[in-house]
């Protein structure tokens, strides 16, 4: 029993760090601006990024509960156990919010909707400049098996002069970014591909 409870307390622990990691990740990243002339930044915004941290936030307090539940009546109903893949599946949204807002956090995607000229700034002082029209190679759309909650994570992967391009789900719910993606999915087929973990 004092394993368990252990066990319990290490798991509500990490996700209570995790989740201020999170929240404090979503705050700096709503401070973004724009100063290319001619150019637009694609990000997600705001209000978008509060509502993906609430909504994933309420997915994984389900998965929490849902696991103390099961560890608890585990004890005394061995099939129960059956509960605890959901439960973790669910805790782990949170682990797939942190990368989305990793990635739209440590790079910049500029686009000129004049030229069709992208420009993809690192924080690590790395650049790449490619027309979307002309330089696309591939594209792949990786996301999560089902959506939790509203939210469905994933990425594109967008192949450009030998480079991998990750752009996140999360910068497409923003309708600012429409015209960049419109003009990515209409100029090439989009490979789809399916994963219960859609980590970049």
């Amino acid at each position: 029993m004092n394993k368990i409870l252990l066990i319990v307390i290490l798991v509500g622990i990490l996700i209570y760090f995790l989740s201020r990691r999170v929240m404090m990740k979503g705050k700096s990243m709503s401070i973004q601006k724009s100063n290319k002339q001619g150019y637009y930044l694609i990000e997600s915004g705001a209000s978008i990024i509060q509502k993906t941290i609430k909504n994933t936030l309420f997915s994984v307090g389900i998965g929490v509960v849902l696991f103390i539940i099961t560890i608890f009546l585990a004890l005394k109903v061995k099939i129960i156990l059956l509960m605890l893949p959901i439960s973790l599946y669910l805790m782990s949204q949170l682990f797939l919010l942190n990368n989305q807002l990793k990635y739209a956090k440590d790079q910049r995607i500029w686009f000129n909707p004049n030229t069709n000229v992208v420009m993809i700034e690192w924080l690590s002082g790395n650049t790449v400049t490619f027309n979307i029209l002309t330089d696309v190679q591939h594209v792949k759309a990786v996301k999560s098996v089902q959506k939790n909650n509203q939210i469905l994570f994933g990425y594109y992967e967008i192949s450009v002069h030998n480079n991998q391009i990750y752009v996140p789900f999360i910068l497409e719910d923003n309708p600012v970014n429409t015209r960049f993606f419109k003009t990515l999915k209409e100029n090439y087929p989009v490979d789809p591909k399916s994963s219960l973990f859609p980590i970049i």
